[in-house]
């Protein structure tokens, strides 16, 4: 097991991760989105932005922030650095592509699993294009139901993941297909224990997470303050039943949270306005929140300050490294 992680800035020791957030983005891009030509988006304003909500989590003792932006969804390894080289966090960037239903471009819908490790395991140990800059996860996607070109691409990043000893951090759409994902990777071998389970907000059965957590691996309940999936009164009662359960050692808490997002237009067209506004749950709001508003929701619940410390701090490390 590897002691350090990989940032976008080199390696970092285990010790020195301090509290992290597992699941959050610098910037998130879809495909497309540059051709809007209602966008005011500049990569200047991108990179003030993710300084200042570096410097709001930075006042909350956290020092390591995951971005497991696939590789099609604008992931800008030299964007990151320059944010984490403004800020002194440390940011992790990701190999992997999304899930077929919004991403995983043609060229590759047409290559084998194996072909698609191969450019993983390339990036991972030579860097991302030519800027020797050097993803320290494994992305998996799937989607719900996962199609065939999902399968494809989990099997890659499975093989991928195995033969490199990196971390995975998985998007599960709809709260589903973790058991999918750690099929594949023990398949290839892959320790269980090095996945995060990702997006499990949306599930209020905590016995869904548990029987994750059971076949080896951690549970994410990653999207806090997207209310758009799920109220936080259910995200606190699946983490209290969670830790009354004894799974304390297995939980991680992120927001799924975007500095910037490159398209001005968040929503599809024709759905109903959301409170808070879309925008708001997904990039506006301050990166902080987790801590200004979701922790003492779990305080009010009973959950002991060293519980979440626990939670930010050790099991992210044993995660990640």
């Amino acid at each position: 097991m590897a002691a350090d992680l990989m940032t976008v800035t080199g390696p970092v020791a285990a010790e020195d991760l301090g509290r992290v957030l597992v699941h959050e983005h610098v910037l998130v891009s879809y495909p497309g989105d540059e051709l809007d030509p209602t966008s005011t988006w500049t990569r200047e304003g991108c990179v003030e932005v993710a300084v200042e909500r570096m410097a709001q989590l930075q006042a909350f003792g956290v020092k390591t922030f995951v971005d497991p932006c696939p590789i099609e969804l604008g992931r800008d390894p030299e964007l990151m650095l320059e944010v984490a080289e403004r800020s002194g966090m440390n940011i992790v960037c990701a190999t992997g592509f999304y899930h077929e239903w919004m991403g995983i471009p043609a060229y590759w819908r047409m290559r084998t699993p194996q072909e698609i490790a191969e450019l993983y395991l390339h990036e991972i140990e030579h860097g991302i294009g030519t800027t020797g800059i050097r993803p320290g996860i494994v992305k998996m996607a799937i989607y719900d139901p996962p199609g065939q070109h999902d399968l494809n691409v989990i099997e890659g990043g499975a093989i991928a993941a195995a033969e490199s000893g990196l971390p995975v951090i998985t998007h599960c759409e709809n709260s589903r297909g973790g058991d999918v994902i750690q099929a594949a990777l023990a398949r290839h071998g892959a320790d269980p224990a090095r996945c995060l389970i990702g997006h499990q907000d949306q599930d209020p059965d905590h016995t869904n997470l548990e029987a994750a957590i059971e076949r080896g691996s951690f549970v994410g309940i990653d999207r806090i303050g997207q209310t758009c999936y799920a109220p936080e009164a259910q995200r606190v009662d699946v983490i209290t039943k969670l830790l009354a359960d004894g799974y304390q050692d297995w939980l991680c808490l992120s927001q799924d949270h975007c500095c910037s997002v490159r398209g001005p237009k968040l929503a599809p067209a024709g759905i109903p306005e959301f409170d808070p506004p879309l925008a708001v749950q997904i990039t506006l709001r301050p990166h902080d929140y987790i801590f200004t508003d979701f922790v003492p929701l779990l305080a009010a619940a009973g959950v002991a300050d060293d519980v979440v410390e626990h939670i930010f701090t050790d099991n992210p490390r044993r995660l990640l490294t």
